[in-house]
């Protein structure tokens, strides 16, 4: 069971990430192509959303679609696009729980400090080592399919900070999918919503710091994603066995 657990996780990402990588144009298309197989093959395939969760591919083909643009056109739609699938993902619990928008809000305000401190700069390590140690908790905390998603961005990040390594890669439009994620565990799992902030420390202190240089943003991003990991997983871990 573990096995299927990992392939399903793993395989169509890193299928997906090594043929981006050859073909960087193709990237952010067969990103979400991954998180969707991955999430059919762990769940059910589908064809048009009808939950929250099967909104996260169209997230990474927003941005694909925005690529397909020029300069300053892209630059403003891709967040427009992004923001549109946020409220499709979102629109089932607004009626309920309208503080669900809180995570586009958190989406907007994160985009704008990238925007303001100027320059895309180089995919780093930040968005792969949050994803991967928020995978744990989640897993521990409420949801499998759900931490087999963060795992897949995990797998996807990490590729697009290799590839970043030897070309002009932008990890700018990888924001989006990530908030989702979050947001929606947030809403699906009873998961506190400090347990889900600590999620956005590593990516956040990698690109704080990345005027220090490539491997000190790395190391950072790895050092913080360990800490906050481990306190997610002592706060969400269960007092009896789950086995």
């Amino acid at each position: 069971m573990g096995v299927d657990l990992l392939m399903q996780t793993l395989l169509p990402a890193m299928i997906a990430g090594a043929i981006g990588w050859w073909r960087p144009s193709l990237f952010w298309w067969l990103a979400g192509a991954a998180v969707w197989v991955t999430m059919g093959w762990a769940s059910s395939w589908y064809w048009w959303p009808t939950k929250g969760t099967q909104w996260l591919p169209f997230a990474l083909w927003a941005v694909a679609l925005a690529e397909l643009l020029p300069g300053l056109w892209r630059r403003l739609l891709s967040p427009l696009l992004i923001s549109g699938v946020f409220l499709l993902a979102l629109w089932p619990l607004l009626g309920r729980y309208p503080e669900a928008l809180f995570g586009l809000l958190v989406f907007w305000l994160w985009q704008g400090w990238r925007e303001w401190r100027g320059g895309a700069g180089r995919a780093g390590l930040g968005f792969a080592a949050g994803a991967a140690a928020f995978a744990i908790t989640v897993a521990i905390g409420g949801s499998l399919l759900l931490a087999q998603l963060a795992g897949s961005l995990a797998v996807l990040a990490g590729i697009l900070w290799l590839s970043g390594l030897t070309r002009a890669v932008s990890d700018r439009h990888f924001t989006g999918v990530y908030v989702l994620l979050l947001t929606l565990c947030w809403q699906f799992i009873p998961m506190d919503w400090w347990l889900v902030a600590l999620a956005l420390v590593p990516p956040l202190v990698e690109q704080g710091l990345r005027h220090k240089g490539v491997w000190k943003s790395s190391l950072a991003a790895l050092v913080s994603a360990g800490l906050v990991g481990a306190i997610s997983l002592w706060l969400v871990w269960p007092q009896d066995s789950l086995y």
